[in-house]
């Protein structure tokens, strides 16, 4: 059964959340440096890690039986996934200076790890302490 594997695909996901950030990192950095990433494999294989990332949070949250719109702490987790996706998406492509840049390259960080807080808690956590 599906429930059987939980352990797995819960290891499976930190371990694509832990690769997603470490090419978010090299990403910002080449682009911080002035370097285009311009193999092919450079550009997707980071899309590719975050899909599997999105697939196994859903099966996890399928398997636990959380509904992301419950409230909650999942729901808020899911929100700053949305927040580190935008502020990503500024840093690579939409940010118009190099200080909106490093802002929001700051800012996804921050949701980073905000989201890595709330999976290893299960409790909304003040931004505040």
């Amino acid at each position: 059964m599906l429930s059987d594997a939980y352990p797995v695909i819960k290891i499976l996901h930190a371990m694509l959340a832990l690769l997603t950030l470490l090419f978010f990192l090299w990403r910002c950095r080449a682009f911080f440096a002035g370097r285009k990433l311009s193999r092919l494999w450079q550009r997707h294989i980071p899309d590719s890690i975050d899909t599997l990332l999105l697939g196994s949070g859903a099966t996890m949250m399928f398997v636990l039986g959380l509904s992301p719109f419950a409230g909650g702490w999942i729901s808020v987790k899911l929100l700053m996934v949305l927040v580190y996706i935008l502020l990503g998406m500024v840093v690579l492509h939409f940010g118009r200076s190099e200080l909106v840049r490093r802002m929001a390259w700051a800012g996804a960080l921050v949701a980073f790890i905000y989201i890595a807080l709330l999976a290893h808690f299960k409790e909304i956590l003040p931004l505040a302490m």
